[in-house]
């Protein structure tokens, strides 16, 4: 070895330590090497030290290094900062990186003023509240758990009919099928995700085109109904139209994790009518021949309203199928 695998000065065989950067080449050729004798090829150090000179800036700056150095040393508050970053985020995305930035330009000046790097008292207190906080919490659910199982295995050993309900329980629960289960769950939150966002139906403003959530069109169009008094019906059949969208979804939701027979075929029917109901309503909406009756004049006036019907109201059709297809494939395999 007649180079510093670190920094690649020229040393010699009875050099223990570089020179340069003080690398100890001792144990280095303790490790690599056996009894002192290169019998290990050399051809691999110069890649190894290629690679290290690849990662390596060509000068270092300081305040870099400072600012890398504060993030380590006070990583409890990054990572709280991160998440009131994310909490921004998710309301304005403009605000979001704007505090990003200002965060940023902050720790710059912080770290190139300061002379040395160290851990905030501040950190040190949140890290211990946090550790508390946490360990309370999981140790209190842990205590409590034991407890009820505690309670739960001296009930079943005095009453042998409710040991045996017990462990049918388990084998249900340790069903392979339970997947389906969160699957369904998913598609019902799918549906309200897509009733309260992306792009609804397309209304017709003033003086331009805009684009709303589903959630917001029925709403908007039962509140401009409600003020005529020979539309009041329609509006009302719109609020429990909108109120039926929201419902389905969660009650859907509540009979899967209820996780009995009867509430599996609960969240199958109602998944069912669900698909069915959005199918008929959008059919009478696409349909542009004459409508008659109460449903008749609702989707006219809708129409009216609307421009486009809006790509939503076909995910959640999309979404309502696959909740029925899954609710159905997890009772009936249950079966």
């Amino acid at each position: 070895m007649t180079t510093c695998p670190n920094c690649g000065q020229s040393v010699t065989k009875d050099d223990d330590i570089c020179p340069k950067c003080g690398f100890n080449l001792k144990k280095y050729r303790d490790t690599f090497f056996e009894d002192d004798s290169e019998k290990k090829s050399v051809s691999s150090q110069p890649k190894r030290a290629q690679y290290r000179e690849e990662f390596r800036p060509k000068k270092q700056n300081t305040t870099i290094q400072k600012m890398i150095a504060w993030v380590r040393s006070n990583a409890t508050i990054v990572f709280l900062l991160g998440v009131v970053l994310l909490v921004i985020m998710s309301f304005s995305r403009a605000l979001g990186w704007t505090s990003f930035l200002v965060l940023m330009v902050w720790l710059f000046i912080v770290c190139d003023k300061a002379d040395k790097i160290e851990q905030y008292t501040a950190d040190k207190r949140l890290t211990e509240m946090i550790n508390k906080m946490g360990s309370d919490v999981v140790n209190t659910a842990k205590e409590h758990t034991d407890k009820v199982r505690k309670k739960g295995k001296n009930f079943t050993e005095t009453h042998p009919h409710v040991n045996r309900h017990v462990e049918k329980v388990k084998e249900r629960s340790k069903s392979k099928f339970s997947y389906i289960q969160l699957s369904v769950v998913l598609t019902s939150v799918i549906s309200l995700i897509v009733l309260f966002t992306g792009s609804g139906a397309a209304v017709a403003d003033v003086s331009y085109t805009q684009k709303l959530s589903l959630s917001k069109v029925i709403l908007n169009l039962a509140n401009r109904l409600l003020s005529s008094s020979h539309t009041s019906m329609s509006a009302i059949i719109l609020y429990v139209f909108w109120l039926l969208l929201v419902l389905f979804p969660i009650f859907i939701i509540y009979n899967i994790f209820k996780n009995t027979k009867n509430s599996q075929f609960f969240a199958f029917i109602l998944s069912l009518l669900e698909t069915a109901f959005l199918i008929y309503i959008v059919f009478k909406i696409s349909n542009n021949s004459s409508n008659h009756g109460v449903i008749g004049e609702l989707t006219n006036q809708f129409l009216m309203y609307a421009v486009s019907i809006g790509s939503s109201a076909y995910f959640l059709i999309l979404a309502s199928l696959l909740t029925t297809g899954l609710a159905g494939y997890n009772y009936f395999k249950k079966r």
